[in-house]
Order: structure tokens, then C-alpha cells, then sequence
């Protein structure tokens, strides 16, 4: 990380992703040793089942903390935001109960000052979705955005997300701005009756 941020400068955005990887000594120890590069935030240090285990780090470490793609609903997310657990919230819109629920979790947010970044696993359909999302809250940080499938993405909708040195420029289309083209869709159906090491895609 040390050779990272050298490389990157003082003032670019790192974060970590600990994927809930660690027990509560490790992600303490790991989280220490990385206080001085200046990170965003540490993301999902420990397992999301154990607000324990956050709470313990929250108290050991002085790095921002981010969790999201773990909790669902509102309720998840109410005890980290009532007991100020964290810096950052990744509520996933495909996951968390939709664009009302995920509104619901973001005012949740921003009653506590808590910044909320929408997770993207997912496909086109979720991130419009979360683009939508993004421009009606107050406390947004910024959008994960994965660009790895753009070229399939837009195979499969119309029209394409018009991203711009990083920022997002709407379409002014209703909805969610963008259609799914079925045609093409249908070319990477998944026969799930056959078994995974026999399908083709």
C-alpha cells in the first residue's frame, strides 16, 4: 500500500476491500498498519453477522469503515447507523429490497451524516437503477461502478450508460433510462437444467 499511494499521489481516492476476510485481531492488526496511507475506507473488515466484532474494531482502529453489500434491509442496517459503526454504506439496490428500501436506508444515512456508496454486482438493469439512486440523495459519496462488462452491457441495452472521466451523464429517458434488448439478451440464457460443467455460454 505504501508503494501504491507513493505511486498514485497524496490526494487520489484508495480504498481497501477486505471482503469480510478477517477475525477481529486480524482486521484490528491489518487496519492499524494501513492507518497512515490515508485510505477512504476499509471495507467489510469482518463478517457482517457480528455487530460485535465491528463494534470492537470501530473502538481499535482510526480508519474509516464502510459495509453494505451484506445487510439487506433497513433493519441490518439500523443498529450500525444508530451506534455511528461506520463512515460509509454500500447498500446494494438488487439486494436490499429495491429502489424504496434503498431509499429508506439512505435517509436511515443521512440522519446520522453517514455517506452512502451504491454496490454494483450485478447487471445494467442494477446500475441504472443505482444511477437513478444516486442522483436523488443528499449523503451520496460516489457510485461503484465495474466497467469490466461495459462491452456486454451494451450488447444487451439501449442506450448505453454515457460515462464520462468518471461521472455519469443522464439520458433524460423515463424510468430507469435505458431499454433491455431481449434478442440479445437470450444469447446468454443458461439452460440451468444441464449441469455447470456441460453448459456453454
Amino acid at each position: 500500500m505504501d508503494a501504491l499511494r507513493e505511486a498514485v499521489g497524496a490526494d487520489y481516492e484508495l480504498m481497501v476491500d477486505a471482503h469480510a476476510r478477517f477475525d477481529v485481531a486480524s482486521a484490528i492488526a491489518g487496519a492499524r498498519a494501513l492507518e497512515h496511507c490515508n485510505l477512504v475506507w476499509l471495507e467489510e473488515p469482518t463478517h457482517a453477522e457480528s455487530l460485535e466484532a465491528l463494534k470492537q474494531l470501530r473502538e481499535s482502529v482510526n480508519v474509516p469503515l464502510c459495509i453494505g453489500e451484506r445487510q439487506f434491509t433497513r433493519w441490518d442496517y439500523l443498529a450500525v447507523l444508530q451506534q455511528r459503526l461506520v463512515e460509509y454504506i454500500m447498500p446494494d439496490v438488487a439486494w436490499c429490497g429495491g429502489i424504496s428500501e434503498f431509499r429508506r436506508i439512505a435517509a436511515l444515512a443521512e440522519s446520522g451524516y453517514i455517506r452512502v456508496s451504491p454496490h454494483d454486482a450485478l447487471g445494467p438493469v442494477a446500475i441504472a437503477a443505482s444511477f437513478q439512486l444516486c442522483m436523488t440523495i443528499p449523503n451520496l459519496y460516489r457510485a461503484e461502478c465495474v466497467h469490466t462488462w461495459f462491452d456486454v452491457f451494451g450488447k444487451i441495452v439501449t442506450p448505453m450508460f454515457d460515462v464520462r472521466e468518471g461521472c455519469l451523464f443522464p439520458n433524460n429517458r423515463p424510468g430507469l433510462g435505458i431499454e433491455i434488448i431481449h434478442e440479445e439478451v437470450q444469447r446468454y440464457a443458461i439452460d440451468v437444467d444441464t449441469p455447470p460443467a456441460r453448459r456453454s455460454l
